[in-house]
């Protein structure tokens, strides 16, 4: 199952949303706006894809044994091919909706403008030492986690600021286990410098994420030509 074509016979997403029962445990073929990542679901128009309106969506139900989470999808047009079904299947998203067999983008359609703004930070720590990190919004909570030496990973960030703390404890205990210290640096997150229109780019776009490289006594934000030889933790590139 992935990205890749679809030949069946296509069914009007809207008559499905209506009468869901007179498709269940049959194939049907979608046209649609899906919104990902999280779980999937299908719109039949641009504004109840941007509202994220559930009640006007199908849920495309996910294998979560292949391990695909068809963020490239987001945002975009695409044609789904799976069958309609309300019954429990092992290892599958639970609900009512299509059990996924495959999705295309319709790459020949303009992709809906709809805004997403999300931003993404990548950050690099430099040093020999690990690290706590911690984001703190402007408005709302924060969030800890933590980077071994010379390791980089990516995750949501805000605006507000960022706070690097020291890691004490013996090197075979896990880094989260270990007991959080006193801050070593400090630095702000602001999104004044990323490209306009960057809330209509790909999730996954240099023109929503910030790059940061983390040192013992200070914090450098790098342009994303110096970030693409970095290796994240999940195995990504850090900058596309």
């Amino acid at each position: 199952m992935g990205l890749g074509p679809c030949t069946a016979f296509t069914t009007d997403i809207r008559d499905v949303l209506a009468h869901p029962e007179k498709y269940n445990e049959r194939q049907v073929e979608l046209v649609g706006i899906a919104r990902v990542p999280g779980y999937f679901y299908l719109f039949a128009n641009v504004e109840a894809a941007a509202k994220t309106d559930l009640s006007k969506s199908l849920l495309i139900r996910r294998n979560n044994f292949a391990g695909r989470e068809y963020r490239e999808a987001d945002r975009q047009w695409v044609r789904v091919k799976g069958v309609m079904s309300s019954q429990p299947h092992r290892g599958w998203d639970p609900g009512t909706g299509i059990l996924l067999k495959r999705v295309k983008l319709l790459r020949d359609r303009p992709p809906p403008r709809i805004a997403d703004w999300t931003v993404r930070g990548v950050f690099q720590n430099a040093a020999a030492e690990p690290f706590a990190i911690e984001l703190l919004s402007r408005s709302e909570g924060g969030e800890t986690f933590f980077l071994a030496p010379h390791e980089a990973d990516k995750t949501v960030i805000w605006e507000g600021q960022l706070v690097v703390l020291r890691l004490d404890g013996p090197d075979n205990l896990r880094l989260d286990l270990r007991k959080i210290g006193k801050p070593i640096a400090r630095g702000d997150i602001t999104f004044r410098h990323l490209r306009p229109g960057y809330e209509y780019s790909p999730e996954c776009s240099e023109k929503r994420t910030l790059y940061f490289r983390i040192f013992r006594n200070r914090i450098e934000s790098v342009p994303a030509s110096e970030a693409r030889d970095w290796k994240l933790v999940r195995n990504e590139s850090g900058a596309k």
